[in-house]
């Protein structure tokens, strides 16, 4: 269903965006690829694969976190943007260390070296999602590339929670092997509550609701094409 085009307040564009969201085809934890880990189906290839892919965007976080820290001209967000970018590169939370060396963890339990994660190369799904989560910081107000991780860390803790449970249950995956995910269940929770409150003060007219609408959508689509793998 589309955005409506008449003026919104902005809480009333954030529930409607946040539905529209909710009830998209596009959804991560309706993927195939983490209904198969649910299901066990999935084989170590198919999730080696993944983790290929994913760990590419997942070194790239605590830089990209560092520039909207800096893009954010707005004194009460700086310093919650700025806990993102601890927490991406040294954890803030009790058990964890940096997101990237968590995924690290969980890529060696399951046979991939470091060095394979480094130089791994990207398929197109997986560049177009990285170029264009860069190109919208430099490009957009930094309150409508913000806004728009509704659509990114906001629909990530389900997911995750879900991948988390499969790889423990179906795979035998230690509890420690698998951080990343319960990690992440909780911070991205609160990552997309930030969102969402830098979307309700900021995102008040029709045209920046119409663009933080259209890239929060381009946003879950692409982050939905590079969980879509090949056996």
């Amino acid at each position: 269903m589309a955005m409506q085009s008449a003026l919104l307040s902005s809480a009333d564009f954030v529930r409607q965006l946040k539905e529209e969201v909710a009830n998209s085809s596009k959804q991560r934890v309706d993927h195939p690829f983490v209904r198969a880990v649910c299901a066990g189906t999935a084989s170590m290839e198919q999730i080696r694969n993944w983790a290929l892919q994913d760990y590419q965007f997942r070194r790239a976080v605590p830089r990209i976190a560092m520039l909207r820290y800096l893009a954010c001209t707005d004194p009460e967000f700086q310093p919650r943007l700025y806990e993102v970018v601890e927490d991406e590169t040294r954890g803030l939370r009790a058990g964890s260390i940096g997101h990237p060396d968590m995924f690290i963890e969980f890529a060696e339990s399951i046979g991939i070296a470091r060095k394979q994660l480094e130089t791994a190369e990207l398929r197109p799904a997986t560049a177009a999602h990285l170029y264009y989560a860069e190109l919208i910081v430099h490009t957009l107000p930094w309150f409508v590339m913000m806004a728009a991780q509704i659509g990114a860390e906001g629909t990530f803790p389900p997911a995750v929670a879900a991948l988390g449970r499969g790889f423990t249950k179906q795979y035998g995956m230690k509890p420690e092997s698998v951080r990343f995910f319960t990690v992440h269940e909780e911070a991205d929770e609160e990552h997309g509550r930030l969102a969402e409150d830098i979307a309700l003060r900021y995102i008040t007219s029709p045209p920046l609701q119409a663009q933080t609408r259209e890239v929060t959508m381009r946003r879950l689509e692409l982050l939905y094409d590079v969980w879509t793998i090949e056996s």
